[in-house]
C-alpha cells in the first residue's frame, strides 16, 4: 500500500474511534407524559439540520469466475432543508450533500469511484407523507441508484414512517413499502418489511426524545435489459436482506437526532451477453452499517 493510503487509513481509523466516543450515552430517562405523545415532521418545517453519517460497508462481488472484496469506509456530511408540501401533512426534505470524505477499497486498495464523486455537491428532494413515508425523490434516476455498487445517495435519506396514534414506551407498528420501477428496457420489484418499537424516552442534548427500535427484511427483483462498459446484458437478479436499527426522536422539533442501520443483503442472478448469448452466474454480498447524528 503506498504512503497515501497507508494514511488516509489512519486518518479514516481515527475517525471512527472518535466519532464512537463522542456517540456513547443514550440520555437521561425521562416520565412520558401521561397518554403519550404524538410524533410529527410539523415542528421541523422551516428549519435546517447538519448532519454526519459514518459509513462502514463490506462487498464481496463473485462474477465471471472472479471474486472481488470492497470496503467503502468515511463520513458524509449533508444538510436537510424541511418545507411544507404540496398536498396536507406533506413536507419535503431538501438535501445538500456538503462533504463526501469516503474512500473505496478494492482488495486492500484505495480506488477512485464515480459513485462517490457523483455524491459531491449533489442536491435532491424528497417528499414525505402525513405519516413519514417517502412517496418521492426528486434528483435521482431511481433504477440507476438501484444498481449502484459502492455507495448511494438513496441509502442517506432518513425515513422514520410515524403512526398516527401518540405513542408510548412498548407502543409497536408494523410498515411495509410496495415500490415498483419500470420503463421499456428494465423493471425493479421492490419490498421493504419493517417493525418499530419504542424503548424509551430519554432528555438527550436538551431535547426530549423517543428511542425506537426497528428490524425488517428487504426484497428486489430486478428483470429486464441493461448495459456495463457498452456491452448489452439481459439479466435476472434477486435480492434478499434483513435490517436492524434504532432512531432516536426529537419530539419538539421533529427530527431525527440519532439513526442507526445495518443491513446484510445476499444477491443471486445470471445475466445473460445479448451479443455472445453467454449466461453468467452473479453472486453479491453486502454488508453494511450507517451511523447518523445531528451536528448543533
Amino acid at each position: 500500500m503506498r504512503k497515501n493510503q497507508v494514511l488516509y487509513a489512519i486518518v479514516l481509523l481515527f475517525t471512527a474511534i472518535l466519532i464512537f466516543l463522542l456517540g456513547c450515552g443514550g440520555g437521561t430517562k425521562i416520565q412520558m407524559p401521561k397518554g403519550g405523545v404524538k410524533l410529527s415532521y410539523k415542528n421541523a418545517i422551516g428549519k435546517t439540520f447538519h448532519y454526519r453519517t459514518r459509513v462502514d460497508k463490506y462487498i464481496q462481488t463473485s462474477q465471471q469466475g472472479a471474486t472481488i472484496t470492497r470496503l467503502v469506509k468515511g463520513d458524509v456530511k449533508f444538510t436537510i432543508s424541511v418545507e411544507e408540501g404540496d398536498s396536507a401533512g406533506e413536507v419535503k426534505m431538501k438535501y445538500r450533500f456538503e462533504n463526501v470524505d469516503v474512500g473505496v477499497f478494492q482488495n486492500d486498495q484505495l480506488q477512485s469511484s464515480e459513485e462517490v464523486e457523483d455524491m459531491k455537491d449533489l442536491e435532491i428532494t424528497a417528499t414525505l407523507d402525513s405519516e413519514g413515508t417517502t412517496i418521492d425523490v426528486e434528483g435521482l434516476d431511481l433504477e440507476e441508484e438501484l444498481q449502484k455498487e459502492e455507495i448511494s445517495p438513496l441509502e442517506f435519506l432518513l425515513e422514520f414512517p410515524l403512526p398516527q396514534e401518540k405513542v408510548t414506551v412498548g407502543y409497536s407498528w408494523h410498515e411495509e413499502k410496495d415500490t415498483v420501477v419500470t420503463d421499456e428496457d428494465m423493471k425493479i420489484d421492490r419490498k421493504v418489511v419493517q417493525n418499530f418499537l419504542i424503548t424509551d424516552f430519554v432528555m438527550l442534548d436538551s431535547a426530549r426524545v423517543v428511542v425506537c427500535k426497528l428490524t425488517g427484511s428487504v426484497d428486489i427483483h430486478q428483470v429486464g435489459e441493461t448495459e456495463q462498459d457498452g456491452t448489452p446484458y439481459d439479466v435476472d437478479i434477486t435480492m434478499t436482506g434483513d435490517i436492524k436499527g434504532e432512531v432516536y426522536f426529537d419530539i419538539d422539533n421533529g427530527c431525527i437526532v440519532r439513526q442507526t442501520s445495518d443491513k446484510m443483503i445476499d444477491i443471486k442472478g445470471s445475466q445473460i451477453n445479448e451479443d455472445t448469448g453467454e449466461k453468467q452466474p452473479i453472486s453479491y454480498y453486502n454488508q453494511e452499517k450507517f451511523q447518523t447524528r445531528l451536528e448543533k
